[in-house]
């Protein structure tokens, strides 16, 4: 099932310090961390800001090229995470027809800002991502522990 999103914020990861994107699903409360190069929350940021340019940057040009060849962004879909990875897509109409193109979050979420298409996330998303946070420190170490593959360790033995 998909649920409709908007950017709640900005933030950065204090861990690895990368720049996250907020989405909270709309008349809800759950609330998912999208992270995204430090190009792109510019792109986002500067966008959000209404800061023009002497010239398109990528995710306008994007934008632009979709336009001029009789699409539009239908809306935006955050598909899946797995292992602190997310997958996106864009949904584009044109003509008859809708394509589905896999990409990035940040430059999904990038294209509707600028298209003003709404934002979707999978349900799956948000109990993925919930499930880890209101897990201890402690339960999370131990499940990432168990996930590990102990043959690519290799044989080892003890003289």
């Amino acid at each position: 099932m998909l649920v409709q999103a908007e950017i709640a914020s900005f933030a950065v990861d204090p861990g690895r310090s990368i720049p996250l994107i907020i989405l909270k699903e709309c008349g809800g409360e759950r609330t998912v961390a999208v992270p995204i190069g430090p190009l792109e929350a510019t792109a986002i940021a500067m966008h959000s800001l209404d800061v023009e340019t002497d010239k398109p940057l990528t995710i306008d040009l994007v934008k632009i090229a979709i336009e001029q060849l009789g699409g539009s962004v239908v809306r935006i879909v955050i598909c899946d995470v797995v292992e602190q990875s997310f997958s996106a897509s864009i949904q584009v109409a044109a003509g008859s027809s809708v394509k589905v193109i896999e990409c990035r979050p940040c430059d999904a979420i990038g294209l509707a800002l600028r298209s003003g298409c709404p934002i979707f996330v999978r349900d799956a998303v948000f109990s993925k991502v919930n499930s880890d946070i209101e897990l201890s420190e402690e339960e999370q170490l131990r499940r990432h522990i168990r996930s590990i593959d102990t043959t690519e360790f290799g044989r080892f033995v003890l003289e």
